[in-house]
């Protein structure tokens, strides 16, 4: 690592081995909440509404292991440090729990879903949670950070095209029947075996190449205590709330997107081209966005992005309503448009985001007088997965009472317009209070680097303390 300004500077290769760990976690992500409910019920022939239950029931279930593992995470001390100990733990569960879930045998059950999909979860939290404070302590930099989180964000975009290409590459190959396509066995069974495959892989990789620096001894507090802490941090509370409003308006777009693009739109299978474009735009613009959250501030770039999305995303009533009457051919084209420039705004967020939280950490280390990033990361998740749940539980009983019926091709226009409402102008709204939230945001780089000349001087008495006390 090299020093700029006095403060530890990751190279190249170490942004790199760090932000590719990621790729094997989105490669499993996004299929577990794509592909799981077709191949479960209609490959694998379980109830469509049993498979939906189960879902949500093992989703839930990390709100209560989210805070756990972020906060035994933070309490961990080890020669091989505190976060990698975690990871270590949650390679073999994704592994096998990868391949039990994407590789089934032929007669599976309810409970074995529920294990499995549960199992994958779990995993999935050893891993992330400690993962994400890993990356908040590698720098206590303000534009570091960015750098840091720019890297993990661009893999992400990598692995979730992964995600999407290799099942129909799969299903192509195999010549499956094009009733399953994407959600036959050999489609889903190669997300499996890539996990199995790339995570050790991957694993291995970060835990050679990138350091986990030395955190500092100090007295924990209880759980009680330690949460009101975090909800008397201002800037905590604002990134909070201003995650709920993202994290509803995004449950609900997607929870009902495939739906659009059938019913509404009516370019049905070409929606995956949307998706891809949307994703190789994110990889393009994440650059960007990590520059310039280091020259204006990264609350103010996530609203200039967030801004710049929701311009063009307003124009899709427009297409629907005005363009698809008169000139249905260039719908897809138009939606290609506004998905590149959405896609090119898409890694402002979780590039800026995490990379706000570290500076919230500091400031809660100053707080509470424990460095907890973990839990912080773990409480935040916590409560963007309830949310997540909320926005799609809202979602698609709305649809359902307007009348709307995803087997039918004769809608009602006002079920249709109450789909497009759920698809864009209701998120529209509630990114646009995301984005009004964030802009309240206090914590400015020179407010970060008094924070951190804080910290660091309390470190350093504390660190005297402890010698004096040994001597």
């Amino acid at each position: 690592m090299a020093e700029v300004n006095g403060e530890k500077r990751l190279t190249n290769w170490q942004l790199v081995a760090y932000g590719q760990l990621v790729v094997p976690l989105a490669v499993i992500g996004l299929p577990v909440a794509v592909y799981i409910p077709p191949f479960y019920s209609s490959t694998l022939g379980l109830d469509l509404a049993a498979v939906g239950f189960i879902l949500m029931l093992a989703r839930f279930s990390d709100v209560f292991t989210d805070p756990l593992i972020g906060r035994l995470s933070d309490r961990t001390r080890t020669r091989f440090g505190r976060r990698r100990p975690w990871v270590v733990a949650g390679v073999p569960v994704m592994m096998i729990s990868a391949l039990m879930l994407f590789v089934p045998p032929e007669e599976v059950s309810n409970l074995y879903l529920l294990t499995w999909i549960a199992a994958i979860y779990f995993g999935y939290t050893l891993i992330t949670i400690p993962y994400g404070a890993w990356g908040a302590e590698l720098s206590g930099d303000y534009r570091e950070r960015n750098r840091i989180t720019g890297s993990r964000e661009i893999f992400l975009l990598i692995g979730l095209l992964i995600a999407i290409s290799a099942p129909i590459a799969g299903a192509y190959l195999d010549g499956a029947e094009e009733a399953q396509g994407a959600a036959s066995r050999s489609a889903v069974g190669i997300l499996g075996w890539l996990t199995f495959a790339l995570l050790p892989l991957c694993a291995f990789i970060a835990f050679a190449s990138v350091p986990e620096p030395a955190i500092f001894q100090a007295n924990t507090i209880p759980f009680r205590r330690g949460l009101r802490v975090a909800m008397k941090n201002g800037p905590f509370r604002i990134v909070l709330l201003s995650s709920i409003f993202g994290a509803l308006a995004g449950s609900i777009n997607i929870g009902v997107v495939i739906f659009f693009f059938e019913h509404v739109a009516e370019i049905g299978q070409a929606g995956t081209i949307l998706i891809f474009v949307l994703f190789v735009s994110g990889v393009i613009g994440s650059p960007f966005w990590v520059w310039l959250g280091g020259r204006m501030g990264k609350h103010k770039a996530i609203a200039v992005a967030g801004l710049a999305s929701m311009f063009v995303f307003a124009l899709v009533p427009v297409v629907i309503y005005a363009v698809k009457p008169a000139a249905p051919d260039w719908v897809l084209p138009c939606l290609v448009l506004i998905n590149i420039v959405q896609g090119l705004a898409l890694g402002a967020a979780p590039i800026l985001g995490p990379s706000i939280m570290a500076d919230v950490v500091d400031l809660d280390t100053l707080k509470s007088g424990e460095p907890r990033a973990a839990f912080l990361f773990a409480f935040t998740g916590m409560i963007r997965k309830i949310f997540e749940a909320m926005g799609v539980g809202l979602a698609l009983p709305i649809l359902a009472f307007a009348g709307f019926s995803a087997t039918s091709r004769d809608n009602s226009p006002e079920a249709l317009f109450v789909l497009l409402a759920m698809y864009c102008i209701v998120p529209l709204i509630l990114w646009l209070i995301s984005i009004a939230i964030i802009l309240r945001y206090p914590i400015t780089q020179a407010r970060q680097q008094r924070l951190r000349t804080a910290l660091e001087r309390r470190i350093a008495r504390r660190t005297e303390m402890r010698r004096m006390m040994a001597d």
